[in-house]
């Protein structure tokens, strides 16, 4: 790095200071108050760091006096502080700040009364708050979708039982409230799915002679914990877990204090909770060791409360060795969701490290995002990314016998050099006259899951019309085609695999990608700065004769999808070069459009005299969008679509011009202006290509409501047609079969909550998410499609022992395929090749769920 580069990182380090304060990408929050003059809030943005020295300290400023413990959360881009005053009954107080640093004045919230401290979660887009009524000591909830305007205070039926200490915690998709009473033995709970109607209580676990102190929850490396404390000066934890069982009592080691256990947070792997004035951390969530303790001169320091903040920063993104954040906490907002996903972007492009294959799926450790998006920096061009260094499918399911575990699964190590191995060719297609297979990024699919192949027109905005004007072929026009990889988390997976398991169930850390890539020779020269560019593996010729070319590519998306241990169901982020539907201007119209591979939709759970209706949010304003009629030819359009005339193969239909809807949700635009604005201010992301990339939406929690935030998350290049994939929910037949009708049942249930294992309900999900839920709900593959290509051995009624064969049959070569093709591209793996029948059902076959309790 030059000394130029050098004082540049620098000074935006210092004006990160300055500006952004120190709320940092991941950061602890403890908020003390000082009797009579406020609450002190300190912000660690170095969780992995021992706390002594805070990166900021501010106050509050507070005068009244009284017992009270101050609650923090994050929600929509600001940080909330709540707490009450045990010497007034009518109110609740609250402070807001955008960083951690600077706090609004505190602001009175009236309930009609309330007894003790006041506890906050995040639940289905709303700011949950639950106290205790002062009159009879039962459960009280109110809740808000902005901060500003609150609900009507809810009286929720705890029985018998008194809930001054209550605490709630989102876990399982449902919003938990744990309470305990005063001098009482045991541990209770109540459950909504919706935050408004609640299950009858529940006895969550007894103590024996021991009195119960107060209780702290919190959703930790997967389970939900309850810490307690006991009169008698115990501390002790107690599990809940997805199959909803409680785990047996177990012992907290190194908490000095022996009183109340105040609050707790979780933050990447590491758990922190307060006891009285002293926060401690711990990696197991039962050893735990000091982190910070408060204190104030002449004054006794009340008891802290903890909370965490996520946001983008200046270091952020020229930090060295960016890391993939490891979990996230519950009950957050959609803002936190999409700031984990431009951390998870941030991290896989940085650039691999060196020398490579030894070091597959490891960052540079001297390496930035910002040094990796320099268009004219040598690393940027001759360095793969972190995730381009992934597995590719066919590594991770090599065709070659001799290559593959019991299962069909890889034997190589990881950190191998690229071999991209078919069923029909075990050593890689044949090569083209200097090309090599010693490049990271195998481009083998050029169909959109085999629904439809897209185009960007060469003379925008004309779509594939030739010099007479009435033939669509798209023989001329720039073709987007795709691959899919896996980290080493689940190329170890599969390599372990000793027999074939009943479902898949792919371990924590999980990271698949898919990309998609136009050439870059088809991009004005002007342009070509404005995308990250790769030698990349194209396949000219025909699917069953392919030869293999090196061509210069550039990428236009990125899916990415994480297991983490609170997020079973994976985290799905997708992200879009900016100029899919319109050129640099801004305004100009690309005229991208694909040709489907079906030439009718189907609707088999709507009136056959109306058309469904996609109803969905942008975060302001809830969007209709009629679904396409079912004969999809039209020639009154503009451009026309025909439909086996003018180029277009019978059976398909095209050109179709690629729209937009509004779903791209208002938190997620705010964290793309945020990332934008940090990267215009920063002269080290001057020549950058990753000013061009946004953040086209996240998904994190399963649902059947299509207006929660980015319900239909569906990415411009990736997932193009209405209904069959962007404005996708329920399940689609697939592959379109031989009468090219596509299907769209939009009610079917497709995805197992919380996990295949433990399922309490069936979610109708919509967007990535919904799609990948197939292959968890009915297919049993953890939602890796990726896993279709190996299946136990076979005995057809043709062949005696017939073995189906492992991995992927052969790589798609570029081209406008006829509709034949494109279903045996549908039917590219080997299941699909030799039981088609099992593979029409995928998405029409509604998973047995008589069995699925709790069921909505």
């Amino acid at each position: 790095m030059n000394v130029k580069a050098i004082l540049s990182r620098l000074m935006l380090c210092l004006w990160g200071l300055l500006a952004v304060s120190s709320a940092y990408a991941e950061s602890v929050i403890i908020a003390t108050p000082q009797q009579g003059v406020g609450i002190a809030v300190d912000v660690f943005d170095s969780p992995d760091t021992p706390g002594d020295k805070p990166s900021s300290t501010s106050m509050v400023p507070f005068r009244p006096t009284g017992l009270y413990t101050p609650v923090v959360q994050s929600f929509k881009g600001k940080i909330y502080m709540f707490w009450s005053n045990n010497n007034d009954q009518s109110h609740i107080y609250f402070s807001t700040s955008a960083e951690g640093k600077s706090w609004s004045a505190p602001k009175p919230l009236a309930v009609d009364s309330i007894l003790g401290d006041v506890s906050v979660t995040v639940f289905k887009q709303k700011l949950v708050l639950t106290f205790a009524d002062a009159q009879s000591r039962h459960l009280k909830t109110i809740s808000s979708e902005d901060g500003v305007a609150w609900s009507k205070v809810n009286l929720v039926d705890t029985a018998l039982h008194r809930a001054i200490n209550n605490k709630p915690v989102v876990y399982n998709g449902q919003l938990f409230v744990f309470y305990n009473e005063n001098a009482g033995k045991a541990v209770y709970y109540v459950t909504s799915n919706d935050g408004v109607l609640w299950d009858r209580e529940n006895v969550a676990f007894q103590e024996g002679a021991d009195t119960i102190l107060n209780l702290v929850p919190v959703v930790y490396n997967g389970n939900l914990w309850v810490y307690y404390s006991l009169y008698n000066g115990g501390q002790f934890a107690r599990t809940y877990d997805r199959a909803r069982q409680w785990g047996v009592k177990k012992d907290l080691a190194g908490i000095t204090s022996k009183t109340f256990l105040n609050s707790a947070t979780m933050i990447g792997e590491r758990v922190f909770i307060s006891s009285s004035s002293n926060t401690f951390y711990s990696k197991d969530g039962l050893n735990w060791s000091p982190y910070f303790s408060k204190s104030f001169p002449g004054h006794s320091a009340y008891p802290s409360g903890l909370g965490v903040s996520y946001a983008i920063t200046a270091n952020d993104l020229t930090a060295d060795n960016p890391q993939l954040p490891a979990d996230l906490a519950s009950g957050l907002s959609h803002t936190d969701y999409a700031t984990f996903a431009w951390r998870s972007f941030i991290a896989l492009n940085n650039a691999a490290n060196t020398p490579l294959p030894a070091n597959r799926g490891v960052g540079n450790p001297g390496s930035s995002f910002a040094d990796s998006g320099k268009a004219s920096s040598p690393l940027a061009s001759s360095i793969p990314l972190l995730w381009q260094t992934f597995a590719h499918r066919t590594e991770l399911f090599p065709g070659d016998k001799k290559q593959q575990n019991p299962v069909g699964g890889p034997t190589r190590p990881f950190a191998s050099d690229p071999q991209y191995s078919y069923i029909k060719f075990p050593n890689g297609a044949p090569l083209a006259s200097g090309a090599s297979y010693a490049h990271y990024n195998n481009l083998d699919e050029a169909t959109q899951i085999g629904q439809n192949a897209i185009f960007f027109p060469v003379n925008p905005p004309k779509a594939a019309m030739t010099m007479t004007g009435t033939d669509y072929t798209p023989s001329k026009d720039s073709q987007i085609l795709f691959e899919a990889k896996a980290n080493h988390v689940v190329y170890e997976y599969a390599k372990s695999l000793g027999s074939y398991p009943d479902h898949i169930v792919l371990p924590d850390g999980a990271v698949e990608v898919k990309a998609a890539w136009r050439k870059l020779a088809d991009i004005p020269e002007m342009q070509r700065k404005r995308y990250h560019t790769a030698t990349v593996v194209t396949y000219q010729g025909s699917d069953d004769a392919p030869l293999a070319h090196n061509e210069d590519y550039a990428l236009v998306a990125l899916h990415i999808i994480h297991k983490t241990p609170n997020y079973p169901t994976f985290i799905f982020a997708t992200f879009e070069q900016q100029d899919a539907l319109t050129l640099p201007d801004g305004t100009s119209p690309t005229g991208l459009y694909y040709i489907a591979n079906y030439d009718k939709i189907a609707y088999p759970d709507s009136d056959n005299n109306n058309l469904p209706v996609a109803t969905f949010s942008d975060g302001n304003t809830i969007h209709k969008v009629t679904l396409p009629k079912r004969d999809v030819a039209d020639s009154t359009l503009n451009p026309p679509v025909y439909s086996g005339s003018n180029g277009i193969h019978e059976g398909q239909a095209g050109p179709i011009r690629v729209v937009q809807p509004q779903t791209i949700y208002s938190e997620v635009t705010a964290v793309n202006n945020q990332v934008k604005q940090l990267m215009n201010d920063s002269s080290e992301f001057n020549n950058s290509v990753w000013k061009y990339y946004r953040l086209k939406g996240v998904q994190a929690i399963p649902s059947s409501t299509e207006t929660d935030p980015d319900y239909y998350l569906a990415n411009i290049m990736v997932e193009s047609s209405q209904p069959g994939i962007q404005l996708f929910r329920g399940g689609n037949s697939f592959p379109i079969p031989k009468d090219h009708i596509l299907t769209n049942t939009r009610d079917m249930k497709n995805i197992r909550v919380p996990d295949y294992d433990h399922n309490i309900q069936s979610q109708t999900m919509g967007g990535c998410m919904g799609c990948h839920g197939i292959a968890q709900s009915v297919l049993k593959q953890g939602f890796s499609f990726l896993f279709d290509a190996i299946k136990p051995p076979t005995a057809k009624p043709h062949t005696i022992n017939f073995v189906v064969p492992t991995g992927f049959r052969n790589p798609e070569t570029v081209g406008y395929p006829d509709a034949g093709t494109m279903q045996k591209r549908a039917m590219k793996y080997s299941l699909s090749l030799e039981d088609e029948g099992a593979v029409e059902k995928t998405g029409t076959q509604q998973p047995n769920t008589s069995k699925d309790k709790g069921e909505n």
